[in-house]
């Protein structure tokens, strides 16, 4: 199912979220429940990419000739 498509229990929020909203969050209107998913789905977007750009400087401190190497081992 595509994460922006709510399931049977109606907010696109609970495709992303584990367990039941807080009834604060259950309260906002939907228009909300989506602008909230579009958020967290743009900060984990910005995660992936600062974790993959971390990796990437990480392998700054390994000797260049361990490089090749150490990108294979880790799916690089």
């Amino acid at each position: 199912m595509s994460p922006d498509i709510a399931d049977d229990r109606g907010s696109p929020l609970d495709n992303l979220l584990p367990g039941p909203l807080p009834p604060s969050i259950s309260a906002l209107p939907a228009d909300r429940h989506a602008d909230l998913a579009d958020l967290i789905r743009a900060a984990e977007r910005a995660r992936t990419t600062d974790l993959e750009q971390a990796a990437h400087r990480a392998l700054d401190s390994i000797p260049v000739f361990l490089r090749p190497a150490v990108r294979k081992a880790v799916g690089l």
